[in-house]
């Protein structure tokens, strides 16, 4: 578990005392696995190794805080850090994907856009782009949000709705951040134009131009989808994390509309809506530990109940096929 500039709060393997618990309360993180005898068949596979994510994080970190002060980070170290993301996406093209986040409510912005640049890296992957283009999607992952740095913060983090004003300041992020790349930066225009289009919406009704389909470049369009994802599974000062199946529901019922359906069509067979590790609700009211996961049967898993140890294949089990996963406790 990492702070929000990439240092270690706590190992794999530490052992749960009263005092790692109050760690992990006070950073606001909602949960972690844990390890013990009933959930070693649960092997989680990361997307990105642990040294990586605490990489990316201190990369975004500095970049954001530098920003501030009108200040830039070293280009290479950008560099280095997107290209092992890459290489470790590119080997896991194949792999289901799974992806649950132990992050701290505090410095979300990091969390976010790390976690927004994997998991486009990752439908990239899967949608055929080319490594220099994961390169460019990856780094702009990173960096589409750098321009509420420029933003009242009391205005990015109010808990409540915002006027009419405050929408129009936040619909401006886009813009500042392209402005402050373009003019510190020496990234490719792939990287740029991904930065100011990333909330156009695929029908033309989205921001800052109000650009539809084609018109918008598919790294775009790619961490459109990528963002509200993230931004919705994860909590905020104005929401609680809405769960994966929820989100997923929710962007394929705006396919076509807000979202480019090459992508959806890659994210419903791709991503895990209960990732390994996790406890689930069936609908016969036993609770179980999600231990492994299908590619085109997101929905249903194999799963191990906790009374029994019983373990189920809801894919492939007919016994099963009148069983549904009601609820994730994350």
């Amino acid at each position: 578990m990492y702070d929000p500039a990439g240092l270690m709060l706590l190992a794999r393997h530490t052992e749960l005392d009263d005092q790692t618990i109050g760690i992990i309360s006070r950073t606001g993180v909602p949960g972690v696995y844990i390890e013990d005898e009933f959930s070693r068949d649960a092997e989680i596979r990361d997307v990105i190794s642990s040294e990586v994510k605490k990489s990316a994080l201190q990369i975004v970190h500095d970049v954001f805080i530098r920003a501030e002060q009108g200040e830039t980070v070293d280009e290479e170290r950008i560099a280095s850090i997107v290209s092992q993301i890459t290489r470790q996406v590119i080997e896991d093209r194949d792999v289901i994907c799974n992806l649950v986040n132990v992050r701290a409510y505090d410095g979300y912005t990091y969390f976010h856009s790390v976690n927004v640049a994997v998991l486009a890296g990752v439908l990239g992957a899967k949608l055929g782009l080319s490594e220099a283009e994961l390169n460019d999607l990856i780094t702009a992952g990173f960096l589409h949000d750098v321009g509420k740095v420029f933003i009242d913060i009391d205005i990015i983090n109010a808990p409540r709705r915002l006027t009419a004003e405050e929408r129009e300041v936040i619909k401006a992020h886009p813009g500042m951040g392209y402005e402050f790349l373009r003019d510190n930066y020496s990234f490719d225009q792939d990287v740029l134009l991904a930065v100011y289009e990333h909330h156009e919406w695929f029908n033309g009704e989205g921001y800052p131009r109000g650009i539809k389909g084609d018109q918008i470049t598919l790294p775009a369009r790619i961490l459109k989808v990528a963002d509200v994802y993230d931004a919705m599974t994860g909590k905020r000062c104005y929401h609680d994390p809405y769960l994966p199946s929820d989100v997923l529901e929710y962007i394929m019922g705006r396919d076509g509309m807000e979202f480019d359906p090459d992508v959806v069509a890659v994210m419903s067979r791709e991503l895990c809506l209960y990732p390994v590790g996790c406890e689930v609700e069936l609908s016969d009211g036993r609770r179980a530990l999600v231990i492994e996961n299908h590619k085109g049967a997101i929905q249903r898993p194999k799963v191990k109940i906790y009374d029994s140890g019983e373990e189920i294949d809801l894919a492939s089990d007919r016994k099963s096929w009148n069983l549904t996963i009601v609820k994730l406790f994350l």
